[in-house]
């Protein structure tokens, strides 16, 4: 036998279903004399006739409806090894591995393992520190994806923002700025807790850990320069509880702040300006995107923040 043409059987199982070389041509994109060919081609392989011309179109040979079955059986089965893989998140027995800062660990990672549990029971979800360049740990598979404020990423990575997270300036309730209206100038002369990176380094800059190391606090307003700094730190919420205990002023994502002043005796004093706006993001491997099962996950913390951006 001839070597065989995956689509000479597609043309003869069409063939055997729509008994038209018409509406072949139609069904598979091809022109009429193109299936008229390829049909030639098939009988001359088999050494039958296959379809004659019958009072109600094209009638199969005894040797074509005895092939028939296989062939179709043998095309599905193709289709189905071809097909991109299904997830099935409720028998899932799957592990993931996401790097995140303390921001995404206090908004979304908790009502994510809420959803996780409900549709998704047999499915572990790891949470690690990002504790090196996000990018090479992206590179070398030891995580499967990373949360935080993400820019400039070599272009095999993939970046998917989630939503835009604003900065505030918070201080204690007990502070003399709270209960009125103070001048930007005024607040950037105040004594604060200055959020700062761990990591300095040039390529760790392209991941933060967590929202607010993305900031590298610039003055805004378009102020010369902040007053020194009596505190510093590497997460919001460490600032927030500094805040809460002293004379001291910081600026914090406002849903950590409108999280936290309720139970940390803190007031937000007024937005830092549209310049310290932050994307928020979701970053992983570009090798991935095939996966479906990490396809699911990333949909999941999609829906997840975005409820989590729409209710504060």
């Amino acid at each position: 036998m001839a070597k065989l043409d995956l689509n000479l059987l597609q043309v003869f199982d069409a063939l055997i279903e729509l008994r038209s070389v018409t509406r072949v041509a139609d069904r598979l994109g091809l022109t009429p004399s193109a299936v008229s060919h390829s049909l030639r081609r098939l009988r001359a392989m088999l050494g039958d006739p296959l379809f004659v011309r019958g009072p109600r179109g094209l009638q199969a040979s005894a040797r074509a409806e005895q092939i028939a079955p296989g062939v179709r059986a043998s095309l599905q089965q193709l289709r189905d090894a071809l097909a991109p893989p299904h997830f099935l998140p409720g028998s899932a027995t799957q592990a993931f591995t996401i790097a995140a800062g303390s921001y995404f660990c206090t908004l979304v990672i908790p009502p994510l393992l809420e959803r996780l549990r409900v549709e998704a029971p047999g499915v572990a979800l790891h949470i690690v520190p990002l504790v090196e360049d996000g990018s090479a740990m992206l590179d070398s598979g030891m995580i499967h994806l990373a949360l935080g404020a993400a820019h400039d990423m070599p272009s095999r990575f993939v970046i998917e923002t989630l939503f835009v997270e604003e900065m505030v300036w918070i201080a204690a309730t007990s502070n003399p700025l709270v209960g009125r209206s103070p001048d930007p100038a005024e607040i950037l002369a105040h004594p604060q807790v200055r959020l700062v990176t761990a990591r300095p380094s040039p390529a760790s800059r392209s991941l933060g850990d967590d929202v607010a190391l993305a900031i590298q606090q610039p003055p805004p307003w378009g102020a010369a320069s902040p007053v020194p700094a009596p505190a510093t730190a590497y997460d919001s919420h460490t600032a927030t509880m500094i805040v809460a205990r002293t004379d001291l002023v910081a600026c914090i994502p406002r849903r950590i702040a409108e999280r936290q002043s309720s139970r940390d005796d803190i007031a937000i004093l007024m937005p830092a300006g549209d310049e310290q706006r932050i994307s928020v993001a979701m970053v992983w491997h570009g090798r991935n995107r095939s996966d479906a099962a990490l396809g699911w996950l990333r949909s999941l913390i999609a829906a997840v923040a975005n409820d989590r951006a729409s209710t504060g």
